[in-house]
């Protein structure tokens, strides 16, 4: 038995991944035989709550910068596997849902998602938890994390006022490092003029936003039912620029940083919160970045460059670095694996 671990990025990838044993794996295969090991660390699973009253429905959210090819890949890998009833997310769109359901006080809100991982950052724009279009990947190490989303909103005709907030996520071994995450944060609240959310454990807020969206969360036409927070994580904060004097071009706003309360909130006995967060390895799946800080480099506009169809042999792995989430909300219970 060999241990396997780094093939996440490699989803899509004709070449697969070579181990020990000297066969090459199609890492969308690897990816689809661990997400029934991860499913078990949450067993036992209620036996109701899913959409469809039986089982909790279960939701694979996937990195933003994927291209088509690689997502379509992971998809019939699933499928081939037995697993069509999961469905798959972005982790912007899933990010994007928990901020509508545990922060925002109103639906239709634009929502920039700024993600940090060990090889550089990818910026997406979402309303009402929905992509405005493509994710912008930057992997040098030079301008500013508000140039960034500058960039990526101009290129839809956006300017900074029009964001109700931005949430700063992160993956990788530089998510272990709070300082640097929330100097991004305040960088951006300061510079942009906007409220900036840092969540709850910057590597966890997808899964919990796409197990939120397994529930049957519609962040269209939601009403703000906060689930609560799993209990392994502290605070949420909240960065709020001061917003009702916005700066001149050459003065940036001093950013307040509140911390949202923790305790899961009740609502008239519809809410509950019973989420569990498991983290199966340590190690990250990018590869770590040599230099610099999070957050810095020009326009790399687009998702990962298109590759062909693997051609590897279909053989389950069980190894996976990845968390697991279950969230029971009054409208149901959903499951999410971060890939």
């Amino acid at each position: 038995m060999h241990s396997v671990s780094g093939f996440v990025p490699l989803v899509g990838d004709e070449a697969g991944l070579l181990v020990g044993d000297g066969i090459r794996y199609r890492a969308e295969d690897l990816v689809a035989g661990s997400v029934p090991c991860l499913l078990t660390e949450c067993e036992p699973l209620p036996a109701r709550g899913g959409r469809s009253g039986g089982r909790p429905d279960i939701m694979v959210a996937h990195p933003t910068r994927w291209d088509a090819h690689a997502i379509a890949a992971l998809r019939d890998a699933l499928d081939y596997a037995g697993l069509d009833d999961i469905a798959l997310v972005s982790d912007a769109e899933a990010t994007s849902a928990w901020y509508e359901s545990e922060i925002a006080d109103r639906p239709g809100q634009l929502v920039g998602i700024y993600h940090v991982d060990d090889a550089g950052v990818t910026v997406s724009l979402n309303r009402s938890g929905v992509p405005a279009g493509k994710a912008f990947r930057y992997t040098d190490r030079s301008g500013s994390p508000a140039s960034q989303l500058a960039t990526a909103l101009g290129a839809f005709g956006w300017l900074p006022e029009n964001l109700d907030a931005v949430v700063v996520t992160a993956d990788g071994v530089v998510a272990r490092d709070n300082t640097a995450i929330r100097s991004v944060a305040e960088t951006i609240s300061s510079k942009l003029a906007v409220h900036c959310v840092i969540g709850p454990g910057p590597e966890q807020t997808a899964a919990l936003g796409a197990a939120i969206r397994a529930t049957g969360f519609n962040p269209t036409t939601h009403r703000q039912t906060p689930i609560g927070l799993p209990p392994s994580y502290d605070i949420t904060e909240v960065i709020q620029a001061i917003v009702d004097d916005r700066p001149a071009p050459d003065a940036a706003a001093d950013p307040s940083v509140t911390t949202a309360a923790t305790t899961p909130a009740q609502h008239g006995g519809t809410t509950e919160a019973a989420a569990v967060a498991t983290r199966t390895a340590a190690s990250s799946d990018s590869p770590a970045s040599d230099s610099g800080s999070p957050g810095s480099g020009p326009s790399d506009a687009g998702t990962a460059d298109p590759v062909a169809a693997s051609s590897s042999s279909r053989v389950p792995v069980w190894a996976l670095v990845a968390a697991l989430v279950v969230v029971v909300a009054g409208a149901g219970v959903g499951a999410a694996v971060l890939l």
